[in-house]
């Protein structure tokens, strides 16, 4: 008789361009075919097509009811996540879709493993205690930092809670170096395109938020930075939800940035972020992908979740409060501009190694969960 194949149905945001959820999909299959190759895996998507293409797994439409309770009676596995979908300061149908899907799952009879996820904030009570309910009957809960943990505790979830790290971090250099960057540089006017740079480069990645007036300081800092030596590169981490931001800063300078305005795919900004020699990100997986990428990055904390990487990676000193942006000084929000000390890239190195080490045991603990 055939061996069966074992199948795991992954619920997350994907399918919407953003680059930083798509460069947790791709970690995650990556990890998931490594360690069981034979596995089916099945995303539930915003579009499908794009992300069969992308990733050559299965997808079904992500609000087809029908089609995704298909795949998920099928499937041995659901796993939700990663990146923050559990939380309402978006929208709190966030909180009552994912625990949906999950709830289907469990109906089901469905094995489901919270994977690596960025937990809350949770404002409104309904969601605190449907979450609470929710998670204690799944089969594993991982997260992504303590501050989900403790907001977990706070909720009333008892469980068992495993602290890993975002599974974007499994990721290394060597997955993306084969990403040719030359025709996407050369479209945004890039002069080093296809030859070495003249000078170092800070690729910087700002969204929209409240009235948007980071746009101005940002733009201060970063023609302070182009006056000391460096190129800048405005790249869209969402698009096209994004673009709007980097134009606006983009106009706002003195000194000509270079632009990117098109779609990137996951692949094309984590290469982007090896490329740099600086990443400077408002969005957290920009951040996150500089750390897997061993590029010293830079960040403005408008959410917990940024503060709560940036302490995990050791970079709390990288990190300035949106509320305290207008800094006056490009030191403060970019670094000094030399390289790090030897004591200070062995710490971080070791770090990510810890790190890398972690997601790649998230990974591992969805198998060993779904060959029970």
């Amino acid at each position: 008789m055939d061996k069966k194949i074992p199948k795991i149905a992954i619920s997350g945001y994907y399918g919407f361009d953003n680059c930083g959820d798509e460069a947790v999909l791709l970690a995650i299959i990556r990890c998931l075919r490594k360690l069981e190759p034979c596995a089916e895996i099945t995303v539930f998507s915003g579009a499908p097509a794009a992300t069969r293409e992308a990733y050559g797994v299965k997808a079904a439409y992500r609000w087809n009811p029908f089609s995704m309770a298909y795949r998920i009676l099928a499937c041995d596995l659901l796993i939700s996540g990663g990146g923050s979908l559990i939380q309402d300061v978006t929208s709190s149908r966030n909180v009552s879709y994912y625990l949906g899907v999950v709830n289907l799952a469990q109906f089901l009879g469905k094995k489901v493993m919270i994977y690596s996820q960025g937990v809350g904030p949770l404002s409104i009570e309904k969601n605190r205690k449907k979450t609470a309910k929710t998670l204690s009957r799944c089969s594993l809960v991982t997260v992504r930092d303590s501050s989900s943990e403790t907001l977990l505790r706070d909720i009333g979830y008892k469980g068992e809670i495993r602290v890993v790290s975002d599974p974007v971090m499994a990721l290394c250099r060597e997955d993306v170096e084969s990403e040719d960057l030359t025709d996407l540089l050369q479209k945004a006017g890039y002069p080093d395109a296809g030859s070495g740079r003249r000078k170092p480069l800070l690729m910087a990645s700002v969204r929209r938020w409240k009235d948007d007036g980071h746009f101005a300081p940002i733009a201060k800092e970063l023609d302070k930075q182009i006056r000391r030596g460096w190129d800048v590169l405005l790249v869209p981490a969402h698009f096209p939800d994004d673009e709007k931001a980097i134009d606006s800063v983009a106009e706002l300078m003195s000194e000509k940035p270079y632009v990117i305005s098109v779609r990137l795919t996951a692949r094309e900004f984590l290469a982007l972020a090896a490329f740099a020699d600086k990443v400077f990100s408002m969005r957290l997986h920009g951040l996150i992908g500089a750390m897997a990428m061993e590029t010293p990055m830079f960040g403005v904390s408008y959410d917990p979740k940024v503060d709560a990487f940036m302490e995990q990676a050791g970079m709390s000193e990288n990190c300035r409060p949106y509320d305290d942006l207008d800094v006056g000084d490009a030191e403060s929000l970019f670094g000094d501009g030399d390289a790090p000390a030897e004591e200070d890239r062995r710490e971080r190195s070791e770090l990510r190694s810890k790190m890398y080490a972690k997601a790649w045991g998230t990974a591992q603990q969805a198998i060993e969960l779904l060959k029970k």
